[in-house]
């Protein structure tokens, strides 16, 4: 399948456009930014054949599909001309800002027969199959307690300017209800969210949330950005033990990753090989389209956007 990407993201560059050169399915063949330098020098750096900006990606008839790494607040303008230009679409995390949004584009690409994927590609690592499989040895799951905590990035970063959708919330909170649908089935019954806001910057730059299901199970995460640690992990919690996932969601294509299971007070260490979760998702798209394999992408989009719109009324008294 041959790609186009339309923004010239650092997540792009680092993350998932290397996936293309060690995948058999995919191609990238073209590169659009609002920069032509920028999209010279991505095309150069991972062997694209074209570059331009993002209306020429669409009007490229040997491009299929597209990957949409823009800010995010541009993901929707972009979704819906990929779809009416008859592409399907990878994009990036957070794929849309509310809910009224995510359905908008679906049904979009519903009308023009072309696949969505949101790009939480984390969930494709094979370290959060393993931690599932030893739910048995803790005597099933009852809660997840998840932590995400970053420095700042540089000055001038997307995450950091409002106008852009910058912020804690849009940009990582998607990490722990994406992995609440994963292990949890259905959506919770009840969702509440606390932020710290940054007044001189103007995003938000820390939140806590709760997400309770049926049967008494929940999840709590506390997400920062600006800690002066870096941690991305999540405990699993049953009336046995614990497993603890210890690099959650961004592991290095070529390290291996940890979980930790404790029963009876007993530590053991189990190490996952590398794998690249990037180039996993990758396939799995390609897959789902060259043999239209029916996928929950859409289903999965819209109980992610459902669940962030229920966290921002709960924060504001609405519900």
């Amino acid at each position: 399948m041959n790609f186009g990407i339309i923004g010239c993201s650092r997540v792009a560059r680092r993350r998932f456009l290397p996936a293309f050169a060690e995948s058999d399915c995919a191609r990238l063949i073209s590169v659009g930014s609002r920069s032509p330098a920028k999209a010279g020098e991505y095309a150069r750096e991972f062997g694209a054949e074209q570059f331009g900006d993002y209306d020429s990606i669409l009007a490229n008839k040997k491009v299929d599909a597209v990957y949409i790494s823009t800010p995010p607040l541009l993901h929707t303008e972009w979704v819906l001309k990929a779809a009416k230009a008859g592409k399907h679409i990878i994009c990036e995390k957070p794929a849309f800002p509310t809910l009224a949004e995510a359905r908008a584009a679906l049904a979009a690409c519903r009308r023009a027969n072309v696949r969505l994927f949101e790009n939480y590609a984390f969930l494709y690592h094979p370290q959060h199959a393993a931690a599932r499989a030893l739910l048995p040895k803790i005597g099933g799951l009852a809660r997840i307690e998840v932590e995400y905590l970053y420095p700042f990035p540089p000055e001038g970063d997307i995450r950091l300017k409002p106008e852009l959708g910058g912020g804690v919330f849009h940009d990582s909170f998607g990490y722990p209800i994406a992995l609440s649908l994963w292990y949890f089935d259905g959506t919770p019954s009840s969702v509440s969210y606390k932020k710290t806001f940054d007044s001189k910057r103007g995003i938000d730059i820390a939140g806590d949330i709760a997400l309770h299901f049926s049967n008494g199970r929940e999840l709590t995460g506390r997400v920062e950005i600006g800690s002066e640690r870096y941690t991305s992990h999540y405990t699993l919690h049953g009336p046995k033990g614990s497993i603890e996932v210890c690099r959650a969601f961004a592991v290095d294509a070529d390290k291996p990753a940890a979980i930790v299971a404790t029963v009876a007070n007993c530590e053991e260490k189990i190490t996952i090989p590398p794998a690249s979760q990037f180039q996993l998702a990758l396939e799995d798209f390609c897959a789902a389209v060259r043999d239209d394999i029916e996928k929950n992408y859409a289903k999965e989009i819209l109980a992610r956007a459902e669940i962030k719109e229920r966290a921002l009324l709960s924060y504001e008294k609405i519900i």
